[in-house]
């Protein structure tokens, strides 16, 4: 009657162990997707303004998308500190778009005859796409940094850096 013997003193089966990832910088590796996703991040708007031109805009978001599906994809089976990059650059992408998005959409309603109209709105939107761009690099740049010495996102759910 062995299957009725109940002790405290029972160890729980052991758990599987990771294998350990080797290489730092590689993009399989917890270290080099944080890295990428940031640096992604960084790129998606710092080249349309760079460069310029609707192409780029193209390009910056594909770029932008790229960075939200690896980070999303990842996010799930990845070390504690690497989810809290993902986490960061996901809401920094979300974000930053819904509102470069919010500060076009007038443009839609707005009469294109009125020259003083359009100057105070282009004026708007020109000055608000570059306070997103300071954010969104500055929390990018920050996240790239702070994944490249392995250490946790501070506060990922938050607004400021």
């Amino acid at each position: 009657m062995s299957h009725d013997n109940v002790t405290p003193f029972r160890r729980p089966p052991p758990r599987p162990v990771r294998p350990q990832q080797t290489g730092g910088m590689g993009f399989k590796t917890h270290r080099g997707k944080a890295i990428l996703v940031h640096a992604l991040t960084i790129l998606c708007f710092l080249l349309p303004v760079v460069i310029g031109g609707q192409v780029m805009q193209l390009v910056g978001m594909g770029l932008g998308i790229a960075a939200g599906v690896i980070a999303f994809s990842s996010r799930m089976e990845t070390t504690p500190w690497a989810a809290t990059h993902h986490e960061q650059a996901l809401r920094t992408l979300i974000i930053a778009f819904a509102i470069t998005t919010v500060l076009s959409l007038p443009s839609l309603v707005l009469p294109r005859d009125s020259a003083t109209v359009m100057s105070w709105y282009g004026l708007i939107v020109f000055w608000g796409n570059i306070v997103v761009l300071i954010w969104a690099g500055l929390r990018a740049l920050v996240g790239l940094v702070l994944a490249s010495m392995r250490k946790a996102a501070p506060n990922p759910r938050g607004w400021l850096v």
